[in-house]
């Protein structure tokens, strides 16, 4: 069997979680305020917004297919959101698979009878702020729980009775709460993307506002980095750019060699710009050598993936927001 643990990030980082906001009676860890966040899901093209679900109890399920505790948790899932579902619960499921078992997901929620949503794991702000620190959180199946007031929880690991018992507890507790003086998760705001000038490779400068009105990938990448999605993002260019859809390249400090390599393997026929650090802070907000942006028409960042994985979902989770960004014209 496969470890219980995520894969591995291909460039560690320091992460900040959520501030801890104390224990619950029933020995959930508080986590604060819950944040929204976007995922898409497993099973058609729509995105997966924690804040839809505003003023209910919310059962995130962190989960995986070819994991046995998550084989053994399913059914008892089933029984529970059957029990809790006219009281308010609602179970999301945000699935830890990666590029190799992303197809079993289907057949999975189809043999369990799996009816409530399921999203995938994108590296983006659901791992960054709930999942990656302490590594108990990115083990499978974990647990969070987010009250009619937007608290969240994390539940913890469920593996043994006691484990099960302790989340059947918290949704109990939950569902019977009313909704507090907290205020319920507000929608993320989209932020527009910062403006940049950079130069192409033959020395043009090309700007952001050059894009206006388009849909827009940015891909910041390095020669180490260059094929964790230059694959993807040169399908991208090749099947959404009829559809209005610009992808960019930019290169953090190659030199030229490095960078025509790149291109080279992959058959990169969108514009690629030599980046610089006050890009890549402003954009990335720290010295990371990867990171993609999907940009809507009126140009403000839709989502930011701001991480990679061994094995990652890019093939599968790029596409889907390419399609969300056309689909917004």
């Amino acid at each position: 069997m496969l470890s219980d643990k995520s894969p591995i990030s291909k460039h560690p980082r320091i992460l900040m979680l959520l501030l801890f906001a104390g224990v619950a009676a029933w020995g959930a860890a508080g986590l604060g305020p819950a944040k929204d966040f976007t995922v898409p899901a497993a099973t058609d093209a729509s995105l997966i917004h924690l804040s839809d679900y505003a003023g209910k109890v919310v059962l995130i399920n962190w989960w995986r297919t070819d994991c046995a505790w998550s084989q053994r948790e399913s059914p008892k899932l089933v029984g529970l959101y059957q029990r809790y579902r006219p009281k308010g619960l609602v179970i999301l499921g945000i699935s830890d698979d990666h590029g190799s078992t992303v197809g079993q997901i289907p057949a999975y929620l189809k043999r369990y009878n799996i009816t409530w949503p399921v999203g995938l794991n994108d590296q983006g702000e659901f791992m960054r702020e709930m999942i990656v620190q302490p590594n108990e959180r990115g083990s499978t199946p974990g647990n969070f729980i987010v009250t009619r007031s937007g608290e969240v929880m994390y539940l913890g690991l469920d593996r043994t009775d006691a484990d099960w018992q302790k989340l059947e507890n918290a949704i109990a507790a939950a569902v019977a709460e009313g909704p507090g003086k907290a205020t319920p998760i507000q929608p993320r705001d989209l932020v527009p993307a910062p403006a940049f000038s950079l130069p192409d490779l033959q020395g043009k400068p090309v700007r952001l506002s050059d894009f206006k009105g388009k849909p827009l990938v940015a891909n910041f990448f390095t020669a180490q980095s260059c094929d964790w999605s230059g694959s993807i993002l040169a399908r991208l260019d090749r099947d959404y750019s009829a559809r209005g859809l610009q992808v960019v390249g930019i290169d953090l400090f190659d030199n030229d060699a490095a960078i025509q390599s790149c291109k080279s393997r992959f058959g990169t026929k969108y514009p690629v710009l030599r980046g610089d650090q006050a890009t890549q802070l402003a954009w990335i907000g720290e010295r990371s050598g990867w990171a993609t942006f999907f940009v809507s028409a009126d140009g403000k960042i839709l989502k930011a993936i701001k991480d990679s994985i061994d094995d990652g979902m890019e093939g599968t989770v790029f596409p889907k927001y390419a399609d969300q960004l056309v689909s917004r014209r």
